[in-house]
């Protein structure tokens, strides 16, 4: 897992990135990014050189590189950083809702079985029996609760998979 950056870092990021759009207009165009490489020692690369590394970095597509593309360039990570809960979340609760729609109440041990194969990850008795009972005795899960145990889950799953 990469690390993230520090404010200074960014901080030191975000200057060099103004000093290279010297039109103020908050990209790097292709002319810009010439004008950097024509002063960098070595042969300066030709226009279609540029146009190539711009291409590459250019994750929008529009033809410059902003700021977070230009951080991307110097790291070799993108920025700003994914979240990894955020699409787990997204489908956390697209699955839920097809057992519980408001994501206030609860499901039976039966839907989530079902809830999880259809996430293609089945959980034994046990797993549904401990979590189910433990958390508060009601035979009955919340959304709360499973998103809890989900991302638990993934956590265990990174640490049982560095060991292989």
């Amino acid at each position: 897992m990469a690390r993230s950056l520090s404010k200074e870092e960014i901080q030191v990021f975000r200057d060099l990135f103004d000093s290279y759009d010297t039109d103020k207009g908050g990209n790097i165009s292709v002319e810009e990014f010439a004008q950097v490489m024509a002063q960098s020692p070595g042969k300066p690369p030709s226009k279609e050189e540029v146009e190539q590394i711009i291409k590459e970095v250019d994750l929008d597509g529009d033809g410059s590189i902003n700021f977070n593309e230009f951080i991307t360039m110097m790291t070799g990570q993108p920025y700003p950083p994914p979240n990894p809960n955020q699409d787990g979340e997204e489908e956390y609760a697209r699955a839920w809702k097809e057992y519980e729609t408001s994501l206030n109440g609860s499901i039976t041990a039966s839907q989530f079985r079902q809830l999880m194969a259809g996430l293609g990850e089945p959980v034994s008795d046990m797993e549904v029996e401990q979590l189910i009972n433990d958390i508060d005795g009601e035979g009955k899960l919340s959304y709360r609760e499973f998103v809890h145990f989900m991302n638990n889950r993934g956590v265990e799953m990174d640490i049982v998979n560095s060991y292989q």
